[in-house]
């Protein structure tokens, strides 16, 4: 049994590898994601929110 699992991230549940964007969420499930499955080609400036924790603040903060 191996118990030196790496953490699995993105919504690809992947292990880390490359660039790699944290959100900003304080509750998000996954923290990193992989520029590749973000269709990024660079970091975003700022704060950066994945779609899971943008309809959290969205439903807590409707305007």
């Amino acid at each position: 049994e191996n118990n030196e699992e790496e953490p699995l991230y993105c919504y690809c549940r992947q292990v880390s590898f490359g660039e790699m964007v944290g959100c900003d969420g304080e509750n998000c499930p996954y923290e990193w994601f992989h520029m590749e499955c973000l269709g990024l080609t660079e970091p975003p400036a700022g704060k950066w929110y994945c779609n899971d924790c943008l309809a959290e603040i969205q439903r807590q903060n409707p305007n």
